[in-house]
């Protein structure tokens, strides 16, 4: 059975080859290895970041079934830990292209998380009280307004690794507060019709400027 270490450099090999352009002769002198082995390897290898051996295809696949379970254990109780957080959290020993690679096999793939306001037991209790008192409402007639702040804060998309069709489930939702941080603040409205003007705000909106 191979080392382990070896088996990084055949990782390291294959992966400056495919993903680095390098020829196999040129990786294999990268590495100290000898051309007919690298190329070998290159032969064996196929492309989708699977390096051990599957049984009758004489591809390979660095990685073991239970360090496969772990590492899909572990971004299921975890889901937005990025591929740079499995990999120490599992011990997982391969590389970034090859966490991502098991986690697609697995339906595990990174989105964009949905965003929703983080609502104590009381906004909900109102909420839903809202909903139960106007379920009969006549809404083509109603004008709903609101403010927002835009601010420049580089926050950036949330990513989590959640399954097909799950973008809505509670365990792969991130959440927010709403922001202090004033950059531009602006009022609008929006009706049955559609929605109306945006309106920026001086300061806050008080009742007169409303």
């Amino acid at each position: 059975m191979m080392a382990h270490h070896d088996m990084c450099i055949r990782e390291r090999v294959i992966a400056v080859a495919e993903k680095g352009g390098l020829s196999a002769s040129a990786a294999g002198e990268l590495y100290r290895i000898s051309i007919s082995t690298a190329r070998e390897w290159l032969r064996k290898y196929r492309r989708d970041g699977q390096f051990g051996r599957h049984k009758g295809t004489g591809l390979w696949r660095f990685s073991s079934p239970a360090e496969d379970a772990a590492l899909v254990a572990e971004a299921e109780r975890n889901p937005f830990f990025s591929a740079r957080y499995l990999k120490p959290a599992t011990g997982f020993p391969w590389q970034k292209d090859t966490i991502i690679s098991r986690l697609r096999a697995a339906g595990l793939r990174a989105r964009h998380a949905a965003v929703k306001e983080l609502l104590t037991d009381e906004h909900k209790l109102y909420c839903l009280a809202f909903a139960d008192s106007n379920v009969d409402r006549k809404w083509d007639r109603i004008v709903f307004t609101d403010e927002s702040t835009f601010t420049s804060a580089n926050d950036g998309p949330v990513l989590v690794h959640r399954p097909q069709g799950q973008r809505y489930n509670q365990h792969y939702m991130s959440t927010c507060e709403r922001s202090v941080h004033v950059s531009v603040h602006c009022w609008g409205w929006i009706s049955h019709e559609g929605a109306g003007f945006l309106h920026r705000i001086e300061s806050h909106l008080n009742g007169l400027q409303y």
